[in-house]
């Protein structure tokens, strides 16, 4: 199965059945590891695409012919929608957020390394500020705070006071520990903790290289 950055290298132009088998091949990467709407399905059909097109949540597909042709675009918004769905947010919600983005902007929503920003005048404000602030609770520390993916929604709870906030120890190997706080949240989606495990390796590999540069 081809990942992302390998299928928008090809420029690919599916028909509508071709393009509901690759997206339906690179959901699970995608979706929460625990459903918040567990009525919404996970796979997507031709009907559907054409339904989620019709409310604006995507871009119209290209016409070849009388044939609509699907593109890498389509893919991002289509993977987009069905997680925002999948974690709870209705149509409504959603409304034309996949189609006001970038696709560098739906890469990076995808793989929890963008932060929402709109104007005040945006409808979708309210939405935006909502994610925001959750995600904002769970920043793990590791250096430096990553920008924020898509949270489910949920009834606000207030963090743990400082005085209850403990840090466990835990080595992993000798030499080599890892603190974890209390309040920290582990990324929902496979896509996430993965990116979350490159982010440790990048930290170790770069203390690795200043220590061996800083010897005589």
């Amino acid at each position: 199965m081809k990942t992302l950055q390998q299928l928008a290298q090809h420029n690919p132009n599916w028909s509508i059945d071709e393009f509901v088998q690759v997206t339906n091949d690179l959901l699970p990467q995608f979706l929460p590891n625990e459903k918040v709407h567990t009525r919404v399905r996970e796979e997507v059909t031709a009907r559907l695409i054409r339904h989620y097109t019709s409310q604006g949540m995507l871009d119209e597909p290209l016409k070849t012919g009388r044939e609509a042709r699907y593109t890498y675009r389509h893919l991002l918004q289509g993977l987009l929608v069905r997680r925002l769905l999948t974690e709870g947010y209705g149509a409504t919600a959603i409304d034309t957020l996949a189609r006001s983005k970038t696709n560098s902007e739906l890469e990076a929503l995808l793989q929890g390394g963008v932060q929402l920003v709109v104007a005040p005048a945006n409808p979708a404000l309210a939405f935006l500020q909502q994610i925001q602030t959750q995600q904002a609770q769970k920043q793990p520390d590791v250096g430096r705070s990553p920008a924020p993916s898509l949270p489910p929604p949920a009834p606000s709870v207030p963090l743990p006071s400082p005085q209850s906030t403990q840090w466990v120890r835990l080595e992993i190997l000798p030499g080599l520990e890892l603190h974890v706080r209390t309040d920290f949240v582990l990324p929902s989606t496979t896509q996430e903790q993965q990116n979350l495990l490159q982010r440790m390796l990048q930290l170790l590999i770069s203390l690795t290289a200043k220590r061996r540069s800083a010897k005589p």
